[in-house]
């Protein structure tokens, strides 16, 4: 009868060849890449900030820089204009045009001996002589038969120089029969024209 101890070495055998694994195995097993890592919310944050800090890092700092004042400038400038278009002045007509002008008597009318006259001013507003020189402000002459009074002359007192200097904005007239021109005249507290551009004449005739 055979022992047993016969076999005992061939078993053993068979375990160790067991145990081991193929060398095909092992090679595939060295050849598989590793499972792939779960990316968490906070990983995704990371690489997104150093993204943007790679971003920022890679502008020179002197673009940087000028691009602040830039911003800063465009910021000052536009308040400079807010300052700059606020309230206008008032010596600043709302048609951009300053000047006086004739409500009445009309160019050419018939009128008699004594009539009324109304006259106004764009741009520049009435004030009395007596408040002294004040900016953007005047009263009205009448020149009868004279023509405009050249820009910084002194408007006479006299019988053809008719002066409102009471800021009056209408009176009346008393003229010769005939044709006579009529020249408004503004000019500031002095009596000093404002010149040709705040002058208006026109031409009426005056009935018998």
């Amino acid at each position: 009868m055979t022992s047993l101890a016969a076999f005992a070495p061939r078993t053993a055998a068979l375990r160790v060849a067991a145990s081991k694994p193929a060398r095909g195995t092992r090679r595939a097993a060295a050849r598989a890449p590793p499972p792939p890592r779960a990316s968490s919310s906070s990983d995704d944050e990371k690489d997104s900030s150093s993204e943007s800090s790679d971003s920022r890092s890679s502008i020179p700092w002197t673009d940087r820089v000028n691009s602040r004042r830039f911003v800063l400038g465009g910021a000052v400038s536009a308040a400079m204009t807010l300052v700059m278009t606020g309230a206008p002045s008032p010596a600043a007509a709302k048609d951009g045009k300053n000047g006086v002008y004739w409500i009445s008597p009309k160019d050419g009318a018939t009128v008699p001996s004594k009539f009324p006259v109304k006259m106004g001013v764009k741009g520049y507003e009435l004030a009395p002589a007596s408040e002294g020189l004040q900016e953007g402000t005047g009263h009205h002459h009448i020149v009868v038969d004279g023509g405009v009074v050249p820009k910084g002359d002194a408007i006479p007192f006299d019988a053809t120089h008719v002066h409102f200097g009471k800021a009056q904005k209408e009176g009346e007239l008393e003229l010769s029969p005939g044709q006579h021109t009529l020249t408004l005249q503004f000019a500031n507290a002095k009596h000093e024209s404002f010149g040709k551009k705040f002058a208006s004449t026109i031409t009426v005739n005056v009935q018998p």
